[in-house]
């Protein structure tokens, strides 16, 4: 798949690409209350860039690079529902996307129109993007972004932390890339 297809794919990513969304509506029962202790909601910048070397030597890359909203939580009691969104915007402002969970319901949503939908995060992220990003972790970092509690990334991936910049790097044969994680606050707390 060409590279540009990382940049649509992003759109709803992070990409990866959060707040709510179409199919579920905005109403209080799918709504993350930002104020409870075991809600996480922050907004930051990320950046993607990936860079593929073709056979013939021909060199493929694309980036991206915007702002993040993060929301994640309960509505109810321990046994409601999980609900997580992500709102992913250009560096100019326009919304490139959102992704979604509530329950065992996942979704993405391109500015484009195109709806994705899959059984977990990582079934979402593959069938958005052309190379397997590690969606388990990314998530789990966005629910809990600690410094001293990085996720478990799987091989060729790395994390790196700089004063509170966070950076996922790739490198396998003739593909690298890297994801940057910028937290600059919380919503709603």
């Amino acid at each position: 798949m060409a590279l540009s297809t990382l940049r649509l794919a992003c759109i709803g990513l992070i990409g990866a690409s959060l707040a709510a969304c179409s199919t579920l509506g905005q109403n209080p029962s799918t709504e993350v209350d930002c104020k409870s202790i075991q809600s996480s909601c922050h907004y930051g910048r990320f950046g993607l860039i990936w860079k593929v070397e073709q056979a013939d030597g021909k060199i493929e890359a694309d980036s991206i690079s915007g702002t993040y909203e993060w929301r994640s939580g309960r509505t109810g009691p321990s046994q409601a529902p999980e609900i997580a969104y992500l709102e992913v915007s250009s560096t100019l402002g326009p919304s490139l996307g959102s992704a979604k969970r509530l329950g065992n319901f996942y979704e993405v949503r391109a500015a484009d129109g195109r709806v994705y939908l899959a059984k977990d995060w990582q079934s979402l992220f593959d069938l958005m993007f052309p190379v397997e990003l590690p969606a388990e972790a990314l998530v789990q970092w966005m629910e809990n972004p600690n410094p001293n509690e990085l996720p478990t990334l799987p091989t060729n991936w790395a994390w790196e932390n700089q004063n509170g910049r966070y950076r996922v790097v790739f490198i396998e044969n003739n593909t690298s890339g890297r994801i940057d994680l910028i937290p600059q606050g919380t919503l709603g707390k």
